[in-house]
């Protein structure tokens, strides 16, 4: 055998190896998105879950969580180039504070409110206070589910892990208030004020929750905890103190 044929043998065996490292390396990058998508998945799996385990009375449409939770998905769009236009200098506390309050905060929860008075308020199947509770808490997981693919898929496992105990949460606990307000308007209790505080609200605890972190202080971290355990707790009072209330008696 010349030393011709052995050369093209070695290359062959190298070319194959070359060829099934890619093939594997592919197979490989493949689960690894799987692995990704689905831990940034779970925690919307688990919360609707919980959520939907606590509704008492009647069981609200399948087809109507889906829409909710769909134009949920949807709202990332408008919600990134409001808050694109709007974006303004945080080099300061008074800018971080703008920028987590009016910016980031209003224009999420904005748009979730748009899906929530155009959609879930004139529902017919909204006739429960929980309901309003189920349908802001999808419609905000919507939001969450994306904004923790995106995330997940760009920095790993560790940030899933830690956005399923922290981001995806408190998206949830922010259409929690929501969804508590706008039912109180919706059953014709504080009226008034109530459809306004279902978008002030979201606001506030939403933009308190982006404030700390954005801050950058390791101090932060001491107030994070709490604030994070602050606000289970309230959403947790807020489910248990109407998950079990009868259906509306009159509706509008």
């Amino acid at each position: 055998m010349t030393n011709c044929k052995k050369d093209n043998r070695i290359w062959l065996i190298l070319d194959f190896f070359a060829l099934y490292a890619w093939y594997n390396g592919l197979k490989l990058e493949g689960c690894l998105n799987f692995a990704y998508l689905a831990a940034a998945i779970v925690p919307t799996v688990v919360i609707m879950a919980y959520i939907l385990r606590h509704d008492e009375f009647e069981k609200e449409p399948k087809q109507l969580l889906f829409k909710l939770f769909f134009y949920g998905c949807l709202t990332v769009i408008p919600a990134v180039i409001l808050e694109s236009v709007f974006a303004v200098n945080t080099d300061t506390l008074f800018g971080l504070a703008i920028e987590c309050f009016f910016v980031i905060a209003l224009s999420e929860e904005l748009v979730k409110y748009i899906v929530a008075r155009k959609i879930a308020l004139n529902s017919p199947s909204y006739d429960e206070i929980y309901d309003g509770i189920i349908y802001c808490v999808f419609i905000s997981l919507g939001f969450a589910t994306i904004e923790n693919i995106l995330y997940v898929l760009q920095s790993g496992l560790g940030v899933a892990v830690l956005r399923a105990v922290t981001a995806v949460p408190a998206h949830a606990i922010f259409g929690v208030h929501m969804g508590y307000y706008m039912s109180l308007y919706k059953s014709g209790q504080r009226r008034k004020e109530a459809l306004a505080f279902s978008l002030i609200m979201p606001v506030v605890v939403h933009g308190f929750y982006d404030f700390i972190l954005f801050t950058g202080w390791i101090l932060a971290l001491f107030i994070f905890i709490p604030y994070m355990v602050w606000l289970y707790s309230k959403s947790i009072k807020f489910i248990k103190s109407t998950y079990q209330s009868a259906p509306f008696d009159n509706f509008e």
